[in-house]
């Protein structure tokens, strides 16, 4: 494995004192003495887990040398930063320390992603507005994309690749940016090697073939054109938040179970729970469909508990990192191709498909 030379800033710490003045010491000496010598032992117990349990990337959307100091001096910061060249990786914070590094986060129904994931940043412009490039905010076909160099494309498949060996990252909890930040955040974009890292062995990835099956089964089961409830539901349970800010995740898992799958309260059912319905049970994705195509009330007011425009930035989202040539290309995929995708996705990597990332 190639070897990487890490440069370790060097910190200066300051010890404060922070006690009462002496002259209050004797008036507030304390009735009770501790003994602090004492024995342990140690006795491991099996009830704990690794913090890590995530990998996000970001680009910098900033040159090397502003990066390097936005990262250092700055109030955000990353574990590591990958620079344009060369064979040089930056380690700015500790992993068994929290960087700044996710901000507002959710994946796989946990917020805050910081406190148990390793952010690894690298030196990318992002994207230029090609009709108005002082600005930042341009349609997604009016945004010329950056593309990584060799040199960092090698230095991230290195260095993922150590971290995977130390926390056994599930490959549906090595995300980007955009992944967990929806409608806020569009890094690493549409460039990042994701499929050469999923090649290496971590992150998840999908052939055009093992789509293309998923597609023949759905449209195989599903006769009906894929309603955008029935994707978004499908978005959700992959790990996008998507939801309408007035709705809890167990308030959706009950009124989806309650309305559209009553049956599961039968004292023979074997599922309980909408979430508990394997992916590739498509007779009742069907019926979830179905029920979402209709125009009766309770249909109406169920499709509210996800948000639309948090749906659309999702979509660009998983589509820049499973489907980027579509991306790229401006073309929108059909909702039949998007579910196909997300299907074949849960069901090739199905350890923690229907559960977090660390829990």
């Amino acid at each position: 494995m190639k070897k990487f030379n890490y440069l370790i800033p060097v910190f200066s710490l300051l010890a404060i004192s922070c006690g009462k003045s002496n002259n209050d010491s004797d008036k507030n000496k304390s009735e009770y003495t501790v003994n602090n010598k004492y024995e342990f032992k140690d006795t491991p117990s099996k009830g704990f887990n690794d913090r890590i349990s995530a990998l996000v990337f970001h680009y910098t959307a900033l040159d090397q040398d502003k990066s390097l100091e936005t990262l250092i001096k700055g109030n955000v910061s990353a574990h590591w930063l990958i620079p344009e060249s060369g064979n040089t990786v930056y380690k700015l914070v500790s992993e068994d320390k929290r960087s700044y590094h996710a901000g507002i986060s959710s994946w796989k129904r946990r917020s805050d992603l910081n406190d148990t994931s390793v952010g690894i940043e690298i030196v990318n412009l992002g994207y230029t507005c090609i009709n108005n490039p002082k600005s930042d905010q341009c349609p997604k076909n009016e945004k010329k994309w950056y593309k990584y160099t060799d040199d960092q494309i090698s230095m991230i498949l290195n260095l993922a690749k150590d971290i995977q060996n130390r926390y056994k990252i599930d490959p549906l909890c090595v995300v980007g940016h955009s992944d967990i930040a929806v409608g806020r955040k569009v890094d690493p974009g549409p460039y990042f090697p994701w499929q050469q890292l999923a090649n290496a062995g971590v992150g998840a990835w999908v052939t055009e073939d093992e789509i293309q099956q998923q597609l023949k089964l759905i449209q195989n089961s599903i006769s009906d054109d894929i309603t955008t409830f029935t994707l978004q539901t499908r978005l959700y349970e992959f790990g996008y938040d998507i939801r309408n800010s007035n709705y809890t995740d167990k308030f959706i898992d009950n009124e989806l179970t309650k309305k559209i799958f009553p049956e599961f309260s039968d004292t023979d059912s074997k599922i309980k729970n909408w979430k508990s319905i394997p992916f590739d049970n498509l007779v009742l994705l069907n019926k979830l469909n179905t029920y979402s195509s209709k125009n009766t009330t309770d249909a109406i007011n169920i499709k509210d508990i996800f948000d639309i425009n948090l749906t659309m930035s999702a979509i660009d989202a998983f589509a820049m990192h499973f489907l980027p040539e579509e991306f790229l290309s401006n073309e929108v995929a059909d909702n039949k191709k998007l579910l196909a995708t997300i299907q074949a996705l849960l069901i090739k990597y199905p350890n923690r498909a229907k559960s977090g990332c660390g829990y």
